[in-house]
């Protein structure tokens, strides 16, 4: 199949889209019909923001899709699955909104990688269509602060049984409840503030994920895999690191708990217990 390589050159990847061709306009099309436009950066240039910033993530992890059965949750315009797709995985996403899937279509048409990744609207996360212990690795990529708070520790379960028993589960762009500012609205302090005051203005706030919650919804089902990732992730992305990044992953060092945990953005690698 197309795109089954296992790319390393970033000047490689990702492949032009055709701009004037029918894939790009199926894409601005099924974007404009979800009411998106295909020209932000989040939308039709995602796939490069994530191949210079999840790909050399899953480095760092070891998370290496290459050759290997993985389900991205909550696949979004499904960038993150054709970077995983384009260095040799065998993907399947999933995502509870039908016109993501058809965005995520159309996005892997114009990259030449439409047979290399296998799309399912699934909706309702907390039974999905795959028989056990079918996936090797999943990836979360800023996914899990979308899901109900009632429904996260069933959606684990299930994300447990379809994972084989070796398998690792990487969480990352996870926007935590911790940070002042809530990292998609942009809102400060709206992460502090109750769920009932949602009610009272009429509007549901986004906020990010609890690690308290995150942990209790982990337990028993999968283990924090340990090894000083997060700081060499940061590295990997950005090339350099900052003295307050420093600090933070000191201080986090000091009291034996994973960066992770509690940075503005959650991130942790996973194994199933």
């Amino acid at each position: 199949m197309a795109g089954r390589n296992n790319i390393k050159d970033k000047a490689t990847f990702p492949p032009a889209p055709d701009i004037t061709g029918e894939a790009q306009k199926l894409f601005e099309e099924a974007a404009r019909t979800a009411g998106y436009d295909p020209h932000d950066k989040w939308v039709g240039s995602y796939v490069e923001y994530e191949w210079t910033h999840l790909r050399p993530l899953l480095g760092v992890y070891g998370f290496n899709p290459a050759g290997l059965h993985v389900l991205e949750f909550g696949c979004n315009v499904g960038a993150s699955s054709i970077v995983m797709a384009a260095m040799g995985g065998n993907v399947t996403a999933i995502d509870v909104d039908e016109q993501m899937i058809a965005i995520s279509g159309a996005n892997l048409l114009r990259h030449n990688l439409k047979d290399c990744v296998e799309i399912v609207h699934v909706t309702d996360t907390r039974a999905q269509p795959f028989a056990d212990e079918s996936f090797d690795l999943v990836l979360a990529n800023s996914v899990l602060e979308y899901v109900a708070p009632d429904e996260l520790p069933a959606i684990l379960k299930e994300i447990h049984r379809v994972m084989k028993p070796s398998g690792r589960m990487l969480l990352c762009g996870t926007a935590s409840r911790l940070a002042p500012r809530e990292i998609h609205s942009g809102r400060w302090f709206v992460n502090y503030l109750p769920r009932w005051i949602d009610r009272l203005v009429d509007k549901k706030l986004q906020r990010g994920l609890s690690p308290f919650h995150l942990a209790k919804s982990l337990q028993g089902r999968f283990a924090v895999v340990p090894g000083g990732y997060w700081l060499n992730g940061r590295l990997a992305v950005h090339s350099s690191l900052s003295f307050s990044v420093r600090g933070f992953e000191w201080i986090c060092r000091a009291i034996g708990i994973e960066p992770g945990w509690l940075a503005p953005n959650i991130e942790l690698l996973l194994r199933k217990n």
